[in-house]
């Protein structure tokens, strides 16, 4: 054990005086959480509010009841005459002129919905309903206060047979007093509480999918511990092609000695990593990891043995330094598009998914995503964990088997 320790700690050690490996372990991780969180919806704990400009041509207090209520849809209101010089709308209602007295006159009123052609079709469609909802209400409050004229009797609007004769604008104009009288009752409609409440929720456990910083921190997660792992191994060839293996073996320290000690201070530097990028991402970029911390370390761990393993596989069976590296470029790229590093396994089809749960990332990935994402516990990710471990073993006993003490 004192030789593994002394080895371990060693390549820690050594690991760790590198810039260019300090670079590429702690600072390239965080750029690479940055970009691609803010590329692809910023951080995820909220929906996010989509803008919607408002151009409004009618000087009545509908429309500012209309653009009330549009506000309470979760979208962020701006004002056409308030937008900033050369920045153009992404999606745009116009409200038309004489906007409040038809409506209250009855007669048909065009509101327009124009989009930009860039502009997200999601949201686009999205606008629409919380146009529609927003103008049913606001319909459904004017309704209301014409059936209790009509019940009260008012001259200016009443049933005949099965017709409405006259109108709420009547009422205003034949009236005094009454327009101040009826803007103060539809203000007061249109707050207070509803009658009736629709609850929408999914049947069974929702699964939302993951965006944002809470997709992009842990994809460049596993992304670099599996490039500072397997570019490990071209250290390990290095020092066989130098002698510095073979010196080792003259000491006490047998075969099994060095490739445990070169495991587990490859772990030491993967775990240092870890614990600095969740860090990052829990005060940082503000996501969850979950209820689970110490389940989602632990699932860390074992992927890193799985790839420690795999990189001293590398340094066992190749024998320059740069090819090692060279594969170990495109092993990487490879395993984290496949695996899901790069984007959600939730948007890929069916064989894709296939694909990556034959590779340990796309276990990885799956498995911190039921963490962190999905709020599941440790027990959720045990299987992920065993499959890890069982890599790990696999390419631990093929690269002790195959390592020699040079080239």
């Amino acid at each position: 054990m004192h030789a593994i320790w002394r080895i371990a700690s060693c390549d820690f050690r050594l690991t760790m005086r590198e810039k260019s490996a300090v670079l590429w372990i702690f600072l390239m991780p965080l750029a690479f959480m940055t970009f691609f969180g803010l590329s692809f919806g910023g951080s995820s704990g909220q929906t996010p509010k989509a803008t919607l400009t408002v151009e409004n041509n009618d000087d009545g207090y509908l429309s500012g009841d209309l653009i009330s209520l549009l506000a309470g849809e979760n979208y962020y209101i701006q004002m056409s005459d308030t937008l900033p010089e050369g920045r153009d709308p992404v999606r745009t209602l116009i409200i038309p002129e004489r906007f409040t007295d038809d409506v209250l006159g009855r007669e048909k009123v065009e509101l327009a919905l124009v989009r930009d052609r860039g502009s997200n079709r999601n949201a686009g469609e999205a606008a629409s309903a919380a146009v529609i909802r927003s103008i049913a209400r606001l319909i459904s409050g004017l309704i209301e206060i014409e059936n209790g004229l009509v019940n009260e009797g008012s001259g200016s609007i009443a049933v005949r047979g099965d017709s409405l004769y006259g109108s709420l604008l009547l009422v205003t104009r034949e009236q005094p007093g009454m327009a101040a009288v009826l803007e103060e009752r539809i203000d007061t409609m249109l707050v207070r509480p509803a009658n009736i409440t629709v609850v929408s929720e999914r049947a069974g456990k929702g699964v939302e999918i993951p965006r944002g910083f809470q997709s992009s921190v842990p994809g460049s997660l596993v992304m670099f511990v599996l490039m500072t792992m397997l570019f490990s191994g071209s250290v390990l060839t290095a020092e066989r092609k130098d002698g510095v293996l073979r010196r080792i073996g003259m000491s006490p320290a047998g075969k099994g000695d060095v490739v445990a000690g070169k495991l587990i201070g490859r772990i030491f530097v993967a775990a240092a990593q870890i614990i600095f990028l969740l860090a990052v991402g829990k005060f940082l970029f503000r996501i969850s990891l979950g209820s689970s911390p110490g389940g989602l370390f632990f699932l860390m761990l074992t992927f890193a043995f799985a790839m420690g393993s795999l990189s001293i596989l590398f340094g066992a069976f190749l024998s320059d330094p740069d090819q090692v590296t060279t594969i170990g470029v495109i092993t990487s790229l490879a395993m984290s598009a496949l695996g899901g590093c790069w984007w959600p396994l939730e948007v890929v089809s069916a064989p894709m998914r296939m694909v990556a749960y034959c590779l340990p990332t796309g276990w990885t990935i799956n498995g911190i995503h039921r963490l962190i994402s999905f709020g599941m516990g440790t027990s959720a990710v045990l299987p992920h964990i065993a499959v890890l471990f069982l890599f790990g073993l696999v390419f631990l006993v093929l690269g002790a088997r195959r390592l020699k003490w040079d080239v």
